[in-house]
């Protein structure tokens, strides 16, 4: 029996996950800061914060592999994302070094690279150019997750998350946009395949979309929806209004507290 931990089981993706991820010879331990109040006396689960390292160790003791979900997700003050963000993810990986835990796919997110031009298809290999404090708090993820791959051999599968909805509701959402049958199908990529440390976009097959999703789809990832499905009926005034949310990949977020030279990011390109 293959024992999956599922961080973050609370929320929104990692309630849906606990529906849709599973397949025949796996169970979860589910683990989060909230109670999880629809599970039964037979679940494995665990209530507490991975930034107490204690409780790392202990989710992590004998599980197989890792979906790790938890976090602040909201752009924040550092002091609201200094825990849940970059805290609980350094002992999440040392606590799977230590207990011989094999994979750990990561729920990252597109704002690692918000501040590019909206329009600039990126791949992997793009630098990170985060657009908040938030995005920030994941790039250092992503570098903690490399580590760890390359010293220690935990394989680590770094999905960048777009915009993840029942269906896109504004303009940017038809570039960014990831159905949750698409968002289990990545995440099911990363528990399956072949790989050292990987980072691929959470995206589904938008026609409008910005990223270069090579990789993803050469480990298996095989995405069924489109955003474009949904253009007609989306109003051209939902969402990020503004120069700086439309021109620059991450939005809202790009353009909160914004007082840069859009110009030049604009000019800069991968520069």
């Amino acid at each position: 029996m293959r024992r999956i931990l599922l961080t973050g089981a609370a929320g929104s993706i990692g309630s849906m996950l606990r529906r849709t991820l599973l397949v025949d010879g796996e169970v979860f331990r589910l683990c989060d800061l909230n109670p999880l109040p629809d599970c039964g006396s037979d679940d494995d689960v665990m209530i507490g914060d991975l930034a107490d390292a204690d409780f790392a160790i202990e989710a992590c003791r004998g599980v197989d592999a890792i979906v790790h979900m938890a976090g602040n997700p909201k752009e924040s003050p550092w002091e609201r994302l200094i825990g849940p963000n970059l805290i609980a993810v350094t002992n999440l990986w040392e606590a799977a070094r230590l207990n011989n835990v094999s994979r750990i796919v990561f729920g990252s997110s597109n704002h690692v690279v918000g501040m590019y031009p909206a329009g600039l298809e990126l791949d992997e290999t793009d630098p990170a150019r985060p657009d908040s404090r938030y995005g920030a708090t994941k790039v250092f993820a992503e570098a903690v997750a490399s580590l760890y791959a390359d010293k220690y051999g935990i394989r680590s599968f770094l999905v960048r998350i777009g915009t993840f909805a029942e269906k896109p509701e504004n303009i940017r959402a038809l570039s960014t946009w990831i159905s949750p049958r698409d968002l289990t199908s990545i995440m099911r990529t990363g528990l399956d395949a072949d790989y050292h440390c990987e980072t691929v976009f959470g995206v589904s097959h938008n026609s409008r979309g910005w990223a270069d999703n090579s990789r993803a789809f050469a480990l298996g990832y095989d995405p069924q929806d489109n955003a474009e499905d949904y253009a007609a009926g989306i109003d051209a005034g939902a969402g990020p209004q503004g120069p700086v949310a439309t021109a620059l990949q991450g939005g809202g977020s790009a353009a909160k507290e914004f007082v840069g030279d859009l110009d030049l990011l604009r000019r800069r390109g991968r520069q």
